[in-house]
């Protein structure tokens, strides 16, 4: 059994949003060609969108843990349509670019939810993997039948 813990978990959640936002920061800023104060929103922007596809991938993998035939797609919208929209609104209301600018903005932070999406799928399903296996066992196990 794995001893990882939740704080272990968290962290490589931090460490996927990292990866996962840091490329549409700099798109976005380039792209949109923000300002300071705008570059500093957007970037909040991202995080809250992320997070949000974090929450919706949970949901979706819950569905699939616990219903016989999840409807995932419908999961996914339930999800977006509840945090996304808001978030459109406020991002245009605080950031308040032109029309071409929003819809770009737009585009990035459903990026950034779509990829908190697939990052909670993929964490969520590396943890279940690393909790029902024990790697260094099957490695032990593996380098002997080798040695034999």
């Amino acid at each position: 059994m794995s001893s990882r813990d939740g704080e272990e978990f968290g962290n490589d959640l931090l460490v996927a949003k990292e990866r996962d936002l840091k490329p549409l920061r700099e798109q976005s800023e380039d792209a949109l060609q923000l300002g300071y104060p705008q570059t500093e929103a957007m970037e909040d922007f991202l995080d809250l969108a992320w997070c949000a596809g974090l929450r919706a991938g949970k949901a979706q993998m819950e569905a699939r843990a616990t219903e016989r035939k999840p409807n995932i797609p419908a999961v996914a919208i339930k999800h977006f349509e509840a945090d996304f929209k808001d978030l459109m609104e406020d991002s245009a209301d605080t950031l308040n670019l032109s029309l071409p600018s929003t819809i770009g903005m737009w585009g990035f932070l459903h990026q950034a939810w779509m990829a908190g999406n697939r990052t909670c799928e993929a964490e969520l399903m590396g943890l279940f993997m690393e909790i029902r296996s024990d790697v260094a066992e099957e490695a032990r196990k593996w380098l002997e039948e080798k040695e034999g």
